[in-house]
């Protein structure tokens, strides 16, 4: 029995995964094929789960690696030794975030809050890791980033993924000012942009278009990615150099 497809629902991680191989979303999100966990994902979702319980739970940044402790998902590894490597990364990761709690000027006012907003037919819908407010009334929804292979010398406003957070505060919540952020655990960095930098019409547009392909089924594989796809050693459509 496959999963129920909702077409006319688009979130960033659709998009996300239709741009790196429509194969890939056809077998994640039509036929409900799941990828393993790997050190680098397995280390992001302990990191997420941390923050979200230490922010939703506590004001003392003495007791975050407390939580990491609780939080810890020990899947993914394929030693103890391996294990203990990616946990004291992450460790070292939270040492620094909460040196840096002790200087946030910001009030912590939600974490992992959903939005849901209509455009036309179409359902846009995300989840944010959290959500401060400034002294001075203005908002910040925050993205983390638990990954070392990144760019940061790429602009902000070219993410759709804070693109859609950015368009999903203000349409879903009214936050009329405000900035979208991700926040790079690993450099212990934080890159911002006004909602107002976001082109609003540009990213729903991008989104829109993907799903209209996602809606009359174009899933021509990208070959691209298939050296990293998880999927790459049970698809026919894989095509991996020098093999």
């Amino acid at each position: 029995m496959q999963p129920e497809h909702n077409v006319y629902e688009l979130n960033f991680s659709k998009i996300k995964t239709y741009l790196e191989c429509p194969i890939l979303y056809k077998y994640k999100y039509i036929e409900g094929k799941r990828e393993g966990l790997v050190p680098a994902s397995s280390l992001g979702v302990s990191i997420h789960r941390t923050l979200e319980e230490y922010h939703r739970n506590s004001n003392d940044p003495s007791e975050l690696l407390s939580y990491y402790d609780d939080c810890w998902l020990g899947a993914g590894y394929s030693s103890a030794g391996e294990q203990m490597e990616w946990y004291l990364k992450g460790k070292k990761m939270l040492e620094t975030y909460a040196q840096a709690e002790y200087e946030r000027k910001t009030i912590v006012d939600s974490t992992e809050r959903e939005f849901i907003f209509q455009e036309g037919p179409w359902t846009l819908r995300g989840k944010i890791d959290r959500t401060d407010k400034w002294p001075d009334g203005s908002w910040e929804v925050i993205d983390y980033k638990t990954g070392t292979d990144v760019d940061l010398s790429i602009p902000v406003t070219e993410s759709l993924q804070l693109g859609i957070y950015a368009i999903g505060a203000r349409r879903a919540w009214n936050m009329k000012t405000g900035r979208a952020s991700y926040y790079f655990t690993a450099f212990n960095t934080k890159q911002s942009a006004p909602f107002e930098a976001f082109d609003e019409e540009k990213i729903l547009a991008t989104y829109i278009d993907i799903g209209k392909k996602i809606e009359v089924g174009d899933f021509e594989p990208n070959h691209k990615h298939c050296a990293l796809c998880p999927f790459n050693n049970r698809c026919e459509h894989a095509k991996i150099e020098g093999e």
